[in-house]
């Protein structure tokens, strides 16, 4: 069942502030908006490296999830999660789901379907 206020606030801030938005950049994404709300955290804000695209794992999804061991350029190395796994976790959507919801080619108004659809199956 998915977590429909997660879901519906992070498209409303998306649709209210459209410039923080961009569906085809995993760091401006619907998904980055849904972790980042619920207090993700970026492993890094070095956007060129391939880390950027993580947010650090939390304690529960070492167990649950595949985190992932990233070097920074620092050479630190840092437990993470991709923002899509974690968002999808958050949401409590299956992969399918969550790879017609984060589609990078997605608009506005095909968001808003797709999430209206989602919400539709949790009531």
């Amino acid at each position: 069942m998915p977590n429909v206020p997660l879901l519906k606030s992070a498209f409303h801030h998306v649709a209210a502030h459209p410039e923080q938005w961009d569906q085809g950049d995993w760091r401006r994404c619907l998904a980055a908006h849904v972790v980042t709300q619920a207090g993700g955290r970026w492993v890094t804000d070095d956007v060129t490296e391939e880390p950027s695209l993580a947010v650090v794992a939390t304690a529960d999804e070492r167990e649950v999830c595949q985190a992932h061991y990233l070097r920074l350029p620092s050479g630190h190395v840092v437990e993470g999660v991709w923002v899509w796994e974690r968002a999808c976790r958050l949401l409590g959507i299956t992969d399918r789901q969550g790879r017609q919801l984060f589609a990078p080619t997605n608009t506005l108004d095909e968001l808003r379907q797709t999430i209206h659809d989602l919400c539709e199956v949790a009531a």
